[in-house]
């Protein structure tokens, strides 16, 4: 199968894996509807083994069928080794509060499992965001990340992704260097 030159290499948080199913809740809906859009326009997900069995831990019925799906298509991308960019590193250092600190250190796999990939997160957290954001400089982050919450605002998540998931345009963690 022939991946468009618009689709992305993304990666998608556990948190939207696992709110996704079938029922109208408007969480699980927005998050059905990004994994569906994702696989409708031929973007790849892009997992590390760590989070590889997050998911298989935490996914919904819904996404164990999605997962599938992606995997005949080819539509799925596995780092290995995991991408280590030094920024949990960085985070050690940083001086702020150790929940602020553990908070990153959770999240950190996303932010450079993107720089290795084309720079796109898919994922319901917006207090890391927040996190990455203020610390962008000193964390040394090379280049902006888009960060899109499906749950914030689905119909621009929607578009952005129809529009090929670009940096331009959403909300993105800045550069920091």
């Amino acid at each position: 199968m022939r991946v468009p030159t618009t689709s992305r290499r993304i990666v998608v948080d556990t948190n939207v894996a696992r709110s996704a199913s079938q029922s109208q809740h408007p969480v699980s809906d927005a998050c059905r509807r990004v994994l569906e859009t994702i696989i409708a326009n031929q973007h790849r997900v892009v997992l590390t083994k760590t989070q590889q069995q997050e998911w298989q831990k935490h996914k919904s019925r819904f996404t164990s069928g999605w997962l599938v799906r992606m995997a005949s298509k080819k539509l799925w991308v596995i780092l290995t080794p995991e991408p280590a960019s030094g920024i949990a590193d960085r985070i050690y250092r940083l001086e702020c509060t150790a929940k602020a600190r553990a908070e990153m250190l959770k999240d950190v796999h996303l932010l450079e499992s993107a720089l290795a990939t084309d720079q796109a997160v898919v994922s319901q957290e917006t207090n890391v965001l927040k996190l990455f954001t203020t610390h962008s400089q000193p964390l040394q982050i090379p280049r902006p990340v888009a960060w899109v919450n499906p749950v914030d605002d689905i119909a621009a998540c929607l578009a952005w992704l129809e529009a090929g998931a670009a940096t331009v345009g959403v909300v993105c963690v800045p550069a920091g260097i």
